[in-house]
């Protein structure tokens, strides 16, 4: 999440622990003549966007046979600041004036897994996960990332609002469990769906599952 968003905190002025210690400036990579310079601009000039990783529907809705890794393109949402083009007039003989990002899809996928699993810990008890994939899944010594978590793409469940939002589902007919996490909802970003696996049958039938889902 770090790579991804390193300077979407400060940019925002998201509340921070260390709040003291938040920089006045961000780095701007600029490039003249093939050679590239990281130029540090205050945080009002810099440009802001939000990386949104973009991933197909989890495939266990489209294969039976797990996916390895997850397969993502990357959208950028300008959120603050000047625009990249407003960016480079500053800059008229640069061919380059932007960011660099570096980030992993598969940690990415795996914290979206984590997140809602969490969630749906706290929605139906811990019990309700003993024969899922999805712990091997967020631990990574199983590679399937792909298999249970991509975006979605029906109607939402999370509304476009607010900063971040999560929604746990149960399926009844299949026991499945699903949970569907929006960051930065109100930029835009895309809603994702976490396929959490078959809840147990003996939990299901036990006093400890929810009763709004008896």
């Amino acid at each position: 999440m770090r790579c991804l968003w390193p300077e979407i905190r400060i940019a925002l002025a998201i509340q921070s622990r260390r709040r003291s210690k938040r920089p006045d400036t961000l780095p701007l990579v600029v490039q003249r003549n093939g050679i590239s310079e990281t130029i540090r601009v205050p945080t009002a000039e810099y440009p802001a966007y939000l990386h949104t990783p973009l991933f197909p529907p989890p495939a266990v809705f489209w294969i039976r046979k797990p996916v390895r890794g997850v397969f993502a393109n990357l959208d950028m949402i300008h959120i603050a600041g000047p625009t990249f083009i407003e960016a480079s007039a500053r800059y008229p003989d640069a061919q380059f004036v932007g960011v660099r990002s570096n980030f992993s899809p598969d940690d990415f996928a795996r914290t979206l897994a984590k997140i809602g699993f969490c969630a749906a810990v706290a929605c139906v008890g811990l019990g309700a996960f003993t024969q899922t994939p999805i712990r091997k899944i967020i631990l990574g010594s199983d590679e399937g990332i792909g298999h249970w978590v991509g975006c979605w793409q029906g109607e939402p469940f999370n509304p476009e609002s607010g900063l971040h939002a999560i929604k746990v589902m149960y399926e009844p007919p299949t026991s499945m469990i699903h949970a569907f996490v929006r960051l930065f909802g109100q930029f835009g970003a895309p809603e994702y769906h976490i396929v959490l696996g078959q809840a147990d049958p003996a939990y299901v039938a036990s006093h400890r599952w929810p009763k709004m889902w008896a």
